[in-house]
């Protein structure tokens, strides 16, 4: 069969990848898969990164929140408990 086909389209194309790889439908998939994987890895990198960002912020966000409430707490506990004090030094 010297008469090549190229009139099938996207068969054609299909149909020589499969050759190139040997005959393979298992290593033409997987080289398929690696390249789809290596040109999506950095966005989903950079997306990763972003929402590993943001739940970091909220998190440190929380815990500088908690300390300021709790050491307005703490001081206003201690102003309450110097009340009698200030009353009796003022009269």
């Amino acid at each position: 069969m010297g008469n090549p086909i190229v009139n099938f389209g996207d068969y054609n194309i299909a149909r020589e990848a499969l050759k190139a790889c040997g005959g393979s439908w298992n290593v033409l998939f997987k080289s398929i898969g690696e390249t789809a994987v290596a040109k999506e890895a950095p966005k989903l990198l950079f997306k990763g990164g972003w929402i590993g960002a943001g739940i970091l912020a909220g998190v440190l966000g929380i815990a500088y929140i908690g300390n300021k409430s709790y050491c307005f707490m703490k001081d206003r506990k201690e102003k309450i408990k110097n009340e009698p004090t200030l009353k009796k030094n003022f009269s």
